[in-house]
This record gives structure tokens, sequence and C-alpha cells, in this order.
């Protein structure tokens, strides 16, 4: 007699089953519904699988386990990912973990997330804990009539779609900028600093995962067999992403020094402007509060028009105090 659990999960389900994709020997793919997965994971002769998981769900790797594709290995490492960036080989197996672009409702963003897959012979599995932009535009690619002759020849098109992605990002990083550096130039600053400081942190974490990428791809293609071996395009494109991180870096952390000294200038102006009224009101204050007390012998007390004699002797030391200033601005 069946268990409770047994009753409620149908035999044909696929833990995390996002969606899945048969080639054909001449690279042609073919949608697949959760029912038509069978457990074993089979391919026909010449043919390969694409399975894309949602990794939230927990039973994805005994799931992976019971079909027998993978080494224990390689199930291992699915069960324990490690928290960084890497591509490791099982003979002929090759299972990694890599930096993604996340995608949402909204559409793409800026943020990322990581992609773990499986590369075996005749399978590749993916998994990921949120949406991905790579396997978004892969799957309508795909749907729209692309081949693609082998699952190594498909998880290059993922470490591909990435790096367009994050070239996409520097190109918006780079607008940010530029649009930061007309205002500065145009002394329209206001909220610039906050920006600059918006995009040089997202630069400087999106670099990091990218640097990290870069470097884990070509261990991989120099020590990994059954890895794909024709990195050479995606290294350099790469290596062009890292000069235009550092750019975009290097651009933010001048703009922002740049307004942060604006800002400074501008303090010490707002400085001077109050130190200069504070000086040409002291010695009125002074005269004011000289002739204001009630002692006898206060000059002009008794005097018809004394107030306006201490008016004048208030005006004149105000206007020596702004010529002795402008005297000492000259030297």
């Amino acid at each position: 007699m069946l268990d409770a659990a047994s009753q409620l999960v149908s035999p044909d389900a696929v833990p995390g089953f996002v969606c899945a994709y048969r080639f054909d020997s001449d690279g042609t793919a073919r949608k697949l519904r959760e029912n038509e997965i069978d457990a074993g994971l089979a391919t026909p002769a010449g043919g390969w699988l694409w399975l894309h998981l949602n990794f939230v769900d927990q039973r994805c790797a005994r799931f992976l386990a019971r079909s027998g594709r993978f080494s224990p290995l390689a199930i291992d490492f699915i069960e324990h990912v490690p928290a960084y960036q890497a591509i490791d080989g099982f003979g002929r197996e090759t299972v990694g973990s890599v930096a993604e672009l996340r995608r949402d409702f909204a559409g793409e963003t800026h943020e990322t997330c990581r992609l773990h897959f499986l590369l075996a012979e005749g399978l590749l599995v993916t998994l990921r804990a949120r949406p991905v932009r790579s396997a978004e535009l892969i799957r309508r690619q795909l749907d729209a009539g692309r081949q693609v002759q082998s699952p190594a020849q498909l998880l290059l098109a993922f470490f591909s779609h990435y790096a367009q992605g994050i070239e996409s990002v520097l190109h918006d990083l780079a607008a940010e900028i530029e649009l930061i550096e007309d205002r500065v130039l145009d002394d329209r600053v206001s909220d610039e600093r906050r920006r600059a400081v918006i995009v040089r942190r997202e630069a400087a974490m999106l670099h990091r995962q990218q640097r990290s990428l870069r470097r884990v791809l070509a261990e991989a293609s120099r020590a990994t067999p059954a890895f794909p071996a024709d990195l050479s395009e995606l290294l350099d494109l790469h290596a062009h992403l890292d000069q235009e991180f550092e750019q975009i870096e290097q651009r933010a952390r001048l703009f922002h020094d740049e307004i942060d000294a604006k800002l400074a200038s501008e303090t010490n102006r707002q400085l001077y402007r109050l130190s200069v009224l504070t000086a040409l009101f002291l010695p009125p204050t002074l005269v004011g509060g000289l002739f204001g007390m009630n002692l006898e012998d206060i000059p002009w007390s008794g005097m018809q028009g004394g107030f306006w004699f201490a008016t004048v002797a208030a005006v004149l030391s105000s206007a020596g105090t702004w010529l002795f200033l402008r005297y000492l601005d000259r030297d």
C-alpha cells in the first residue's frame, strides 16, 4: 500500500521543473512537458537533453541522483555548492556554479545570482534559485528555431549571454556617468554625489563577479577535459569587460572626488560670506553697545541729534572693516 507522500506526488513529477528541451542529432530543439521526462533522463541515439530546474526545491539533488546519469561526486557538488564561483571536472562530467544576471517580473536587472550546472554526455542540467537572464533568452531562441549541436555548446551560450548582459549593464553605467559629468561641468551639483556612489558601488560589485568568472573560465578551459575547449573569444570579451569596468570605476571615483571638491569649495564660499557679514556687523554692535550703556559721560548723550552721530560712527566702523578686509585680500 502506498504511503501518503507517494500518493500526493505524481511519478512523472520532476522536482523544481522549469523547462526542458530534447535536441535531435541536427541540433533541432523540441520542448518537453514535465510528464515526458522519465526518471532515467533517456535520450535517443544522437540526441541530447537540456533540463532546467528551480534549485529552491531541495529534492532536485535526490532526483538527479536517482536518475543514475551522474556520479556521486557530481551529486555531492550540487548538494554542497561552494559559496564562491567554481568549475570542476570528474572524468567526462563537468559541474560548476557561476554568476548570472537575475531576471524578475519587471524585466532584466543589474543584480547577480548563481547558476549551477551539470554537464554530462548527452545531458545538460542547469539549476537556479532565482530566474536568470540567460535562460530566458535561450528559451526564446530555441522556441524561435535556434539549433544547438551539443550540451557543451549550449553551456557556452549561457556564458556568452552573461557576458553580453554585463556589457549592456556597462553601457547603462557609462551613460549614467556621462550624465553626472554633464551636470558637474555645468556646476549643477545636487544629488550627483549620491548617484556617483551608487554607480561606483554597482560597478565594483559586478566587477568582482565578472573577474572571478573570468578566472574560473580560464582555469576550466585549461584543466577540465570535458569543458568546451574553444573559449578564446569569450575570454577576450571578458578581458575587454575587465578594462571597461576599471574605466567606469576610475571615472566614478574621479567624479566623486570632483563633486566633493566642488561641495567643499561652495561650503568655503558660504563660510567666507558669513565671516564677512560677521566682521561687518561686529563694529556697529560694539558702537551700539557702548552708546547703549546707562553711564555718565556718554558722548553726545546731551546733544540734539546724538543718535545720528552714533549711527554715523557705526556705519563708518563697518566701512573701515570692509576696506581692511579688501586690503587683506589684495595682499
